[in-house]
């Protein structure tokens, strides 16, 4: 890796796998700085979401957001400084694509995916609505966690050799 060359990782995984607590602390081994989907779609967009989950209102704003971290993390890169990308990749499409213009930009990609039982990931999100604590940044509705849970696509054989696989506690 040349001096110029930063690496941005990619963290991925199903819904309340432990992805921002992972990010979290990713961010502080690395002296990187973390990006998170949701902190930026609730601050963009959270006033305004309906009342009924409609993936075809959340998906184009997500792209949008991706598009903007996007920009502030090649410049951050650019600096010398790793970025923690925490988008929701949920397609092997969007890992590909963020893939394609990291390293079109010149930067490492390192995947992370997080993974984690679904009977865990359900009571997270239960608890995190509860606690509204660190890694909370809206309620997760029962119809939220099934559309998110049925549009995340599991990584591929391929995927996997490519990724730190991250397990995610027994809780």
């Amino acid at each position: 890796m040349n001096n110029d060359q930063r690496t941005a990782h990619l963290i991925y995984g199903p819904i309340a796998a432990g992805k921002s607590t992972f990010a979290r602390t990713l961010a502080t081994e690395v002296n990187g700085v973390r990006f998170a989907i949701d902190e930026w779609m609730q601050a963009m967009f959270g006033a305004d979401v309906p009342e009924r989950m409609d993936m075809s209102w959340v998906m184009p704003r997500v792209a949008r957001c991706q598009v903007q971290v996007w920009s502030v993390a090649q410049q951050i890169l650019g600096t010398g400084t790793d970025v923690i990308l925490e988008l929701g990749l949920l397609q092997k499409t969007d890992r590909d694509s963020i893939k394609s213009k990291v390293e079109q930009a010149g930067h490492v990609v390192l995947f992370h995916f997080v993974d984690a039982p679904l009977p865990i990931r359900r009571q997270r999100v239960l608890r995190r609505n509860a606690e509204k604590g660190e890694t909370y940044s809206f309620d997760v509705t029962p119809g939220m966690f099934g559309a998110m849970e049925s549009c995340f696509e599991y990584p591929t054989d391929s995927e996997l050799s490519d990724s730190h696989l991250v397990r995610a506690p027994q809780e």
